[in-house]
């Protein structure tokens, strides 16, 4: 038998990233999987003997770049900006909306980005070599020069990558 707690389980929104049957719930589509009968969900004496998966999923190489998916977007990234780099996204952003017409999220122009990008992915990669191996800056403040300069240097290799690739074409889609 299960002991007792000694305190509550956490309610916050961080203890459920660990939960893996909230996970599951999450992404799952209500057509495509009806909800189990509760003698089938995960006791937390059995989750507990899985792994945790600490690392992304891997990306799918099927789908080309220039191909449509009709997926949904259902993931969600954190991202750490420096206050220049969110005020040049944020310029982006609103770069698109006055020039589109249109009130479109941060999310639109991140998932457009990164087409053009999965596009590009070949030069991008050609160009990465170029750099070689690099040592990653610490992250402990007095550090914010070395940084800077480390991604400085990918920043140069991603923009040489974006030149050297073919246009990309909206028309594909």
């Amino acid at each position: 038998m299960a002991k007792p707690l000694r305190e509550p389980p956490p309610s916050s929104s961080v203890a459920r990233l660990f939960d893996m049957g909230a996970a599951a719930r999450a992404i799952a589509t209500p057509a495509a999987e009806p909800n189990p009968p509760p003698s089938a969900l995960p006791t937390p004496e059995a989750a507990s003997d899985r792994p945790i998966r600490t690392s992304s999923p891997p990306v799918p190489q099927e789908t080309p770049a220039r191909q449509a998916t009709g997926e949904q977007p259902t993931l969600k990234r954190e991202l750490v900006l420096t206050p220049s780099a969110d005020q040049a996204f944020g310029t982006l952003v609103e770069l698109y909306r006055r020039t589109t017409g249109t009130r479109l999220t941060s999310s639109h122009v991140a998932r457009a980005m990164l087409k053009a990008v999965a596009h590009c992915m070949d030069e991008i990669e050609r160009e990465a070599t170029r750099i070689g191996p690099l040592k990653l800056p610490a992250n402990a403040r007095g550090r914010e020069l070395e940084r800077e300069r480390f991604e400085a240097r990918i920043a140069d290799a991603f923009a040489a990558g974006m030149r050297a690739s073919a246009a990309f074409h909206h028309d594909d889609y």
